[in-house]
């Protein structure tokens, strides 16, 4: 019989090393959905990749388990990753999506970002073809429990996002940042909050620099920062006092040599990198060098821990809620698993019903 199984590693079961590991791009994803349907015999298949998390969703049946998390694992080559997943079947991996849209396993408990990420995870696997009826309601029923739980609880009030945390951990650093030159490299949404949280402090400059110089300039224009171009980054090490590091790069943008390098044009002066890119943009080499203080996203546990300190009252409710959809969608996916057609309701419409016709 066929059944919903999640494989996955998060922030909660392996550092920083070994998730990058396992971080797909979304130029890969058709491939590798094509590898899960040949070599693991999967149905349907939809993969959340972030900076935190990597976790396949798979229709499979009953006795696939193994060969699942074997194909996963290879996907570098290195069958020890599999020490580091977990995996959950059916319910529980409903129960598991729901909280993840719902923000509740994030690094950061509320952060908005997750949501629009399992949308894209979602819209990327629907285009290559690899949805199917149950993935289709599942992930449209998550995105909307996803909602609900930010409508109805206070889990995203305050700063409830990583790049907020970095700039947190920035003040921390320097106390006031308005002395302070920025670079920010990337310009994705995460680069995005970054430079936005530096200019709500005021910083003495703000720069971003990305390998598409065009997106720079356009992220730059919008936030009120400067554009910098990718070959002038040697040249801006030298400036900056904090480089904030957010690309999708799957090699390291900065290097112990040119770090170097900027350190003696610097005459002494620290400089500080918080790199919440998964893979990571810095070489964890760099930490050694006399002078530099480098942080990654996992280096962001403290402030975690105090964010959700503040906020554990709407944490339970938010939860709560989750759960009960969870509940919600049971008898629905047990009649999918029988074959039997069956109504679930979504807000004021039967979306289950009509996403089972539009799928035949």
């Amino acid at each position: 019989m066929k059944r919903l199984r999640l494989v996955g590693v998060s922030h909660r079961t392996a550092p920083v090393e070994w998730r990058e590991r396992l971080a797909v791009p979304d130029d890969r994803l058709p491939a590798l959905v094509e590898r899960l349907r040949a070599r693991a015999a999967v149905e349907e298949a939809v993969v959340l990749s972030t900076c935190n998390r990597v976790e396949v969703y798979a229709v499979t049946e009953a006795d696939d388990a193994v060969r699942l998390r074997g194909e996963v694992a290879q996907w570098h080559s290195d069958p020890r990753l599999a020490e580091t997943f977990y995996q959950h079947d059916d319910d529980a991996a409903v129960r598991h999506l729901f909280r993840v849209a719902a923000g509740l396993d994030s690094l950061v408990i509320g952060e908005a970002e997750i949501l629009g990420q399992v949308k894209r995870a979602y819209d990327l696997a629907k285009q290559a073809g690899a949805t199917g009826k149950l993935t289709n309601v599942l992930f449209q029923r998550a995105m909307y429990v996803g909602k609900a739980v930010r409508t109805q609880t206070k889990i995203s009030e305050g700063p409830t996002s990583v790049p907020s945390l970095a700039v947190s951990l920035a003040e921390r650093i320097f106390g006031d940042l308005a002395a302070c030159r920025a670079l920010v490299v990337g310009a994705g949404a995460m680069a995005e909050l970054a430079l936005r949280a530096l200019k709500s402090q005021k910083v003495a400059e703000l720069v971003v620099a990305n390998r598409t110089a065009e997106k720079a300039a356009a992220l730059a224009q919008a936030i009120g920062a400067r554009a910098a171009l990718f070959a002038d980054l040697s040249k801006e090490l030298a400036r900056a006092d904090i480089v904030l590091c957010s690309t999708g790069s799957p090699e390291f943008i900065f290097r112990e040599p040119q770090v170097a390098a900027a350190l003696h044009e610097r005459r002494g002066r620290s400089l500080f990198f918080i790199d919440i890119a998964v893979p990571r943009d810095v070489d964890p080499a760099v930490d050694a060098l006399d002078n530099v203080y480098l942080y990654n996203v996992d280096d962001l546990e403290g402030l975690v821990a105090e964010s959700r300190g503040r906020r554990e009252t709407e944490i339970l409710r938010a939860g709560s809620l989750a759960d009960v959809k969870a509940g919600e969608f049971a008898p629905w996916y047990e009649s999918w698993r029988a074959g039997v057609r069956a109504a679930l309701r979504h807000g004021d419409r039967d979306m289950a019903t009509a996403e089972m016709e539009a799928n035949g």
